[in-house]
This record gives structure tokens, C-alpha cells and sequence, in this order.
């Protein structure tokens, strides 16, 4: 069995860190992350429940040189996509200096099942396996930001990185590295007690 306590402690341990401070500035470090490091980060996210048992989940994997590629990608789609009253410059670049600053990018996907199982369900299950994977990545040591937006989405988007189904999904892209600095304390302080949250009957 598996203590309840130290898995407690890993889910209070887990953070978000983004990979950038600022642009030019990265929270990781120089460090690279395996290729070995990835592959169990991913089967452990594979272990996630799903429903009807169609593992909807798919990963798209960037790291070393692909980065850079993957940070022109963005710019280019974020302009493409992106209408002229909500274009922000600012937005553009930051979502590149993610892909330019991190040691790893996983584009998060999910393969439809077509009348199987409801689309909203796919979408749950490829969450818990995104939070098995934030869980690993802090056992680790890592860092990990996972990235939402609507670009992303955008069916030429979705086929450049590999999930072209016509109701497949692009569900995000979690970016993860050794971070430079100490593990950040939680910004926010603890959550609202669970006992505001329960309703018993």
C-alpha cells in the first residue's frame, strides 16, 4: 500500500513555475532533463483513469533545438489566429519566451472517441492525467507550468502538432525544467479550508 500521508505531502508539494521570470529571464536552469526522465513522467500520466478505457490521451514532446522551432510556431500562430482587436505584441512574445526558455514542452492532446464517450469526459480524463504528470514532475524536482490558450485549438495548430482528427483537441502545453532558484513557496498560502467545501448528508 501506498503511505496516504507522503502522498499528501507530495500534492502540497507540488507548484507551478513558469518557465519565464520575464522575457530574457528564465526559472530554469541550464540542466537538460533525460530523454529516460520523460518517458516516466509520461507513463506515470498514462496511468490516469478514463472512462470506456480509450486513454484519450496524446503528448507531443519538444526539447533541445525543436524549442526554437516551436517558439516561431507560436509567434507565427498567434499572429495568424489571432483578430487585429485582440492582437497583443506582449502576449506573442511571451508565449514564445516559454518555448525559448524551458528545458522541455509537452503539447498536451486528446484523441476523440467518436460516440463512445462524451467529449467532456475525454477532456476530464486528459486532466488527471496532466495532474499525474504535474504530481511526478515535482517528485522529481521539476518544474512544470501548464500553458492554456486559444490558439492552441485552432484546427492548423492542432494538425501541426499532431492531433488531426476532426474532433481531437489541443488541450495546452506543459512546460517543465530544473528550476534555478529554491522550490518556490506557494503564493498564495494554503487553500480555503476544505471544510467551506463539503456539503455532508
Amino acid at each position: 500500500m501506498i503511505d496516504l500521508q507522503s502522498l499528501s505531502e507530495l500534492i502540497e508539494f507540488r507548484r507551478t513555475v513558469k518557465p519565464i521570470v520575464s522575457i530574457g529571464e528564465s526559472n530554469f536552469s541550464e540542466r537538460p532533463v533525460s530523454r529516460e526522465t520523460i518517458e516516466r513522467l509520461l507513463s506515470n500520466a498514462n496511468w490516469a483513469p478514463t472512462h470506456g478505457l480509450t486513454e484519450p490521451w496524446r503528448f507531443t514532446v519538444y526539447q533541445g533545438d525543436s524549442l526554437k522551432d516551436l517558439a516561431e510556431f507560436l509567434r507565427q500562430a498567434y499572429t495568424a489566429h489571432t483578430s487585429e482587436e485582440e492582437f497583443r505584441e506582449a502576449k506573442r512574445e511571451k508565449m514564445a519566451a516559454y518555448a525559448e526558455c524551458t528545458r522541455v514542452a509537452i503539447v498536451l492532446g486528446m484523441k476523440r472517441h467518436p460516440g463512445k464517450i462524451p467529449a467532456e469526459e475525454e477532456v476530464m480524463a486528459v486532466a488527471c492525467a496532466v495532474q499525474n504528470l504535474h504530481l511526478s514532475v515535482a517528485a522529481e524536482g521539476l518544474g512544470g507550468f501548464w500553458s492554456t490558450a486559444p490558439v492552441y485549438d485552432v484546427p492548423a495548430v492542432r494538425a501541426e502538432f499532431g492531433f488531426d482528427g476532426d474532433e481531437d483537441r489541443c488541450l495546452g502545453i506543459f512546460y517543465l525544467g530544473y528550476p534555478k532558484n529554491d522550490w518556490p513557496e506557494r503564493k498564495k498560502g494554503a487553500p480555503q479550508p476544505v471544510e467551506e467545501k463539503i456539503i455532508w448528508r
